[in-house]
């Protein structure tokens, strides 16, 4: 059989033919809501992951919180932990108030002598009570016994077996009743010879505490006068840095002062040698160094009489003007005349 299929013969592939169409519609409608129902559930996917993942984590913490509190060591390490935790805290509060914790001690000691002292006195009581318990039941025994003795000669058989019966059930009472009393004599000497013995070491216990609270009272003041002396020989760091800038500066201000004051007394004394009172002479370099002294800045020593001074001096020492022709404009006999008197004045005054 021939085959008349064309060599250039493709077939058509599913998507160009006429199914193909409406497969890609339906494949287009699938996808869309495929997607629409996805973004619909994401919230509630996240929040499932979001929970899968906490459940997860809580999971991990409950395993190794079980693992953790099964395990003795765990329990024992806490014990521990707590035990010196508190050990810690009571060798606080001892170190506080050591007399305090021990006068506490002592006073808790007095208050269970005290409840001694009324057990002891309440045992008493019982043992009186048992004594004249006994004492009835005997009284009882006897008048019981009488009363057999008189319904038997009466005839009374009922009267005398029931009094005997009487009779008997106190003697027994009064057996298990002197069982009792030699107990309760034997707890009450006992007990005696306790709060003796009680009482004696509280006593001691209290003599020993006012000792020792003495003891450390005289021990206290003796620390704080010696931190007091070592106060004083070494000194406050912040305290002895004030000290000892104010000791340099007081230094070097006296320095100042007396460095001012004997620049001004050679000024002087150079001055006063220059000075020919006879003769009304003068050196020219004197005076330039009184006048340099009175421009200059104002003195430590003089502060602001200074400048009273030289106000006072220019007042009173104005003479005569200088005499035309005077060479430097010097003045004639009187001018350094009034300068020499006035002088002394100024160093008088310096000095003081």
């Amino acid at each position: 059989m021939n085959d008349i299929t064309p060599m250039d013969y493709k077939p058509r592939s599913f998507w160009e033919r006429k199914e193909g169409a409406l497969g890609q519609v339906v494949g287009v409608a699938l996808v869309g809501a495929l997607g629409y129902g996805l973004h619909a559930l994401l919230p509630l996917l996240i929040e499932l992951l979001h929970d899968t993942i906490t459940a997860a984590a809580l999971g991990v913490v409950a395993v190794g919180l079980a693992f953790v509190l099964t395990d003795r060591r765990f329990w024992r390490l806490g014990l521990w932990a707590y035990m010196s935790a508190m050990r810690r805290l009571m060798q606080v509060f001892v170190e506080i108030d050591p007399i305090g914790i021990m006068k506490n001690y002592v006073d808790d000691l007095k208050k269970k002598l005290a409840d001694m002292n009324a057990r002891i006195a309440r045992l008493a009581g019982m043992i009186r009570a048992c004594k004249e318990e006994i004492a009835r039941n005997e009284q009882v025994k006897t008048g019981a016994l009488g009363l057999v003795g008189e319904a038997r000669r009466q005839g009374l058989t009922m009267v005398a077996a029931a009094q005997s019966r009487k009779a008997g059930r106190m003697v027994e009472a009064n057996l298990s009743y002197q069982d009792l009393l030699a107990k309760m004599e034997l707890l009450h000497r006992v007990l005696v010879k306790y709060q003796e013995v009680s009482a004696f070491l509280v006593e001691d216990m209290t003599q020993e505490v006012a000792v020792k609270e003495r003891q450390r009272a005289m021990a206290r003041q003796a620390h704080s006068a010696m931190k007091s002396a070592m106060a004083i020989i070494h000194g406050d760091p912040n305290a002895r840095q004030l000290y000892d800038m104010a000791s340099e500066y007081a230094a070097a201000d006296y320095a100042m002062r007396i460095g001012e004051i004997e620049d001004f007394v050679r000024m002087s004394d150079a001055f006063m040698q220059s000075v020919d009172l006879r003769n009304g002479v003068y050196e020219q370099q004197a005076v330039e160094l009184l006048a340099d002294w009175e421009n200059n800045a104002d003195s430590i020593v003089l502060g602001d009489a200074k400048r009273l001074l030289i106000e006072g001096h220019d007042g009173a020492g104005a003479g005569p003007a200088a005499r035309p022709g005077t060479p430097g404009g010097a003045r004639g006999p009187a001018g350094p005349a009034g300068r020499a008197a006035a002088a002394p004045d100024w160093f008088d005054q310096a000095a003081r």
